[in-house]
């Protein structure tokens, strides 16, 4: 195939695997009423990507792949995250983001007390959680089919090629779908929008566990 073939056939494969259940299901969960949410979708292609470019790399010029042991490790943590995502969003929709609230020499804030760990809540900024959750899928299972693809290429400049299309529409898909996701949530549904977008992180989240248990043999 040609340089320009390869590209395409990585943009394409790029589109689909960005809308992957699991992946919606992340940025769904991660995207809120704040004129921020294209950053949101960026974010998760950028971080999906770099361990799919440095894995793919490896692949192709030190012939390794990542062990079967690790990608599943990471699919579950993954389901595990999702279902933390979801169920933030799920809880703070059901107590209107008002968990805890309280004044310190007149600095209101609100916060979520577990133990000793202390979390707030009010000035969240999520393009560092859609950059790691991105991280994550990059290593997981879908993301060893792409290393896979890269792996068998006819040549460098053709893995290179490959890899190209799919980081640029990989990330263009996301950012779009978060942005048109992020307009949905910002109408006067925005609650029902949110809370569909918990329960979908949340069911998303525990079907990848228990696939992948059920796959080691565990479920």
């Amino acid at each position: 195939m040609s340089i320009l073939s390869m590209v395409a056939a990585g943009g394409l494969f790029g589109v689909r695997h960005a809308l992957e259940t699991d992946h919606l299901a992340a940025v769904a969960t991660l995207v809120e009423d704040d004129g921020r949410s294209s950053a949101v979708g960026l974010s998760w292609g950028v971080g999906h990507c770099v361990p799919i470019v440095v894995l793919g790399l490896l692949a192709w010029f030190l012939d390794l792949q990542p062990p079967a042991f690790l990608t599943t490790s990471v699919e579950v943590l993954v389901g595990v995250v999702l279902v933390y995502f979801g169920g933030r969003m799920l809880w703070r929709v059901l107590r209107d983001a008002e968990i805890h609230s309280h004044s310190h020499d007149g600095d209101d804030h609100t916060h979520l007390d577990i133990g000793w760990l202390s979390l707030g809540l009010t000035h969240q900024h999520f393009d560092g959680d859609s950059l790691a959750v991105g991280v994550l899928h990059g290593v997981a299972g879908s993301g060893g089919l792409v290393v896979l693809l890269v792996a068998t290429a006819s040549s460098q400049a053709s893995a290179l090629a490959f890899l190209t299309g799919f980081c640029l529409l990989t990330i263009a898909t996301m950012g779009v779908v978060s942005a048109v996701w992020g307009a949905i949530v910002g109408t006067r549904y925005t609650k029902y929008v949110e809370g569909a977008a918990g329960v979908f992180g949340i069911v998303a989240g525990l079907i990848l566990v228990g696939e992948q248990l059920a796959h080691a043999g565990l479920f």
